[in-house]
């Protein structure tokens, strides 16, 4: 786990977005707490860097089929 959140962080990934839990299936309730804690970790975090990097790729996308092309020929 721990080698993982080091991976996670050399990418500029918070490590904190990575935690395991072992669990029984007996402790419903305390499933419940960790995924509502870990919601509200993640919330304050914020969205995640690789989906900004993903919408920034997009974006890089869509202006480069746009390039040199004439007016009302861009793909859409």
């Amino acid at each position: 786990m721990e080698h993982l959140q080091t991976l996670l962080a050399q990418v500029n990934i918070e490590p904190e977005r990575l935690e395991m839990f072992n669990l029984s299936a007996a402790m419903g309730k305390r499933w419940a707490e960790i995924c509502n804690e870990f919601t509200a970790k993640i919330k304050k975090l914020g969205p995640s860097p690789m989906h900004l990097t993903g919408r920034l790729q997009q974006a890089g996308r869509a202006e480069s089929n746009t390039e040199n092309k004439p007016e009302g020929q861009e793909k859409p």
